[in-house]
């Protein structure tokens, strides 16, 4: 007990902990619905979309965080309203996206694949 008491003498240490109770608690109000909806697996999918955005990114030379919290957001918000739109289930369709997306990274990262690579910073 000691020993954990001294753990948040830091203040990292601290801060780390409110926002582990922040995220359970926004977690455990979104999963719910979200399971009820069918859309249980949509984290998997949009992590899935988020490596082909990151691997697109870096093989155009763009700022890859930059470039993949919009094309998720985007991918997400097509993921909604085709899932609504459609007679297929939610998952299915979370399962679709996460597939061509993984595809997409895998094609994208894989050798032989142009890549452009920026000049390196001159030290003058």
């Amino acid at each position: 007990m000691k020993l954990l008491l001294s753990m948040f003498a830091y203040p990292f240490i601290v801060r780390a902990f409110v926002v582990g109770i922040l995220v359970s608690l926004c977690a455990s109000l979104l999963g719910v619905p979200l399971v009820l909806k069918r859309y249980s697996m949509i984290g998997d999918g949009l992590s899935h979309v988020s490596f082909g955005a990151l691997s697109v990114a870096v093989a155009c030379g763009f700022a890859p965080l930059w470039f993949s919290i919009p094309v998720v957001v985007i991918a997400a918000f097509i993921l909604m309203h085709v899932a609504e739109k459609s007679r297929v289930s939610a998952d299915a369709m979370i399962a679709v996206f996460s597939a061509s997306a993984l595809a997409i990274g895998v094609i994208v990262t894989s050798p032989g694949f142009p890549v452009f690579v920026p000049e390196p910073w001159s030290a003058k």
